[in-house]
Formats: C-alpha cells, structure tokens, sequence
C-alpha cells in the first residue's frame, strides 16, 4: 500500500486576513463620504423637483382663484377648501396630498415671501430642518424654480 504523504496547511494566515481587513476598511474609508455625498445631493434634487411641483400647482390656484393662498391658509389650500380670508371663488382640489421633504419635514409657505415680495416663497428647510439658513432650498435659488 502506498502512503499519501500530508497535505500542507491550507488556512489563510493571520497577516493575510490582516491585509484584507486593512483593505476593506480602507476602502470603506474613501467610499461612504462620497456615498452621502451623492445622497445628500440627490435629495437636494428632490427637494427642487418637488418645490417646482408646488410652485406649478400655485400658480393654478392663483389662476383660478386671482390670488395665491395666504400664508394662513398654506399649502393645505391646494387639497382641501381653506377657511378664512379670503375664501377662494372656485376653488378645486389641485394636489391629492402633500408630501414631506426628503428630511421628514414639512414644505413651508409664504405669502407674501421675504425672497419674493411679490409674490410667494415655498421651501424646504433642508438638511438642517431650520428656516432662513443656507441649505434651504426654495423658489428663490438660482438654480430654483421661479
């Protein structure tokens, strides 16, 4: 009979599982920042999409009714019949429901704006979910809407 001689070890190394670690970790590294990154992005693009949206829908109401809604009545009035002053003439449902910002947060409005005195300002209070900072994303932006 013959006699089959040992097989070596064929288990990794600990400095083998070591180097594919460091690999990892490292690439996690420089990858995550430029995933929240895009992600971030990306919401602030919805956010605009959908401040386009309300700006649209506004208008409509101003169109039928000679007047956007006032602040009181907010962006409710573009979903159900607003109360108080004024009354809306014709009013018609324009949205079936409004939706948060990427945030969690409302959309907020305002008439007559502070960016638009003219007319109305809607926005997102953006990643800080504060009203009047930088990262707000509204009707005014260069790169906005309106």
């Amino acid at each position: 009979m013959k006699r089959l001689a040992p097989k070596p070890n064929a288990a990794f190394t600990l400095i083998e599982i070591l180097l594919v670690i460091i690999i990892i970790i490292s690439l996690m590294a420089v990858l995550i920042p430029n995933i929240q990154n895009a992600m971030n992005q990306s919401r602030m693009g919805t956010a605009k999409i959908y401040v386009a949206k309300l700006v649209g829908a506004l208008g409509q109401y101003e169109l039928v009714n000679k007047r956007p809604p006032s602040t009181e009545q907010g962006l409710r009035a573009l979903v159900e019949r607003p109360g108080g002053d004024p009354v809306p003439r014709m009013w018609s449902q324009i949205e079936t429901k409004l939706e948060s910002d990427p945030w969690g947060t409302e959309y907020q409005y305002e008439f007559p704006g502070r960016h638009n005195p003219k007319s109305f300002d809607v926005f997102s209070c953006g990643p800080d979910r504060l009203t009047g900072t930088a990262d707000d994303v509204g009707n005014w932006d260069s790169e906005g809407t309106k």
